[in-house]
């Protein structure tokens, strides 16, 4: 089914179409330096970064008229927030962050609660981890441009060790049971970080996880 003009679609699922234009703003010069994370993602984990866009148009129709009044709220206020460049150093740190799942048939707009999250920087670069709640992940960025990062990460409930991006017993494509987690990351400020996770195996058509320094 086609979808209705962007003004004529409510003001949540108009704050959220705006992920659409932050997301696919990629000036042809920096596809060279995409290199590096393309010969190291999977090939379905390539394809679910190309086609973010087509995710985030999906959820957001899939959203249109749910969450409560607060999670419209939150939504729009992270979505609309501009871009900069990505500070590599500015990321590094002690953050809290939260899960905002828009789309697919169960999660359509939901808000979660606030964990504990954290960027250190080792001699491979920048690694990301989830430390606390149920479903975590802990993996790495690579540079794709000036103003975004990719996150490959691989993801392990909260009882389990952290697991590796494509571990040995990593499932492939759509199934269900792949747990590794891919994102893009945009920095919204030296405080505020924005990672949008398309095509998740379970819920929702796309993830975007906040996070906030933890001071």
């Amino acid at each position: 089914m086609p979808a209705r003009p962007l003004a004529a679609r409510p003001l949540a699922a108009r704050a959220l179409a705006t992920c659409l234009a932050f997301a696919m703003a990629i000036p042809a010069a920096t596809m060279a330096m995409a290199a590096e994370w393309r010969e190291t993602a999977h090939a379905y984990d390539v394809e679910r970064i190309e086609t973010l866009g087509a995710a985030i148009a999906q959820g957001n129709d899939e959203a249109e008229g749910h969450g409560s009044g607060y999670e419209q709220a939150v939504a729009i206020q992270f979505i609309n927030a501009p871009v900069g460049t990505f500070d590599d150093q500015a990321a590094i740190g002690a953050w809290q962050c939260r899960t905002i799942k828009v789309g697919g048939s169960l999660a359509r707009l939901v808000v979660y609660d606030w964990f504990k999250c954290r960027i250190t920087r080792d001699s491979g670069g920048l690694v990301v981890e989830k430390l606390t709640g149920s479903q975590n992940f802990k993996g790495r960025l690579y540079t794709d441009g000036p103003n975004r990062r990719i996150l490959l990460a691989g993801g392990f409930h909260g009882y389990e060790k952290p697991r590796p991006y494509q571990a040995p017993d990593s499932a492939d494509g759509m199934s269900p049971d792949n747990r590794d987690k891919v994102a893009v990351a945009e920095m919204l400020g030296p405080d505020w970080l924005r990672f949008t996770f398309p095509w998740p195996a379970r819920e929702s058509t796309y993830d975007i996880i906040e996070f906030r320094r933890d001071r």
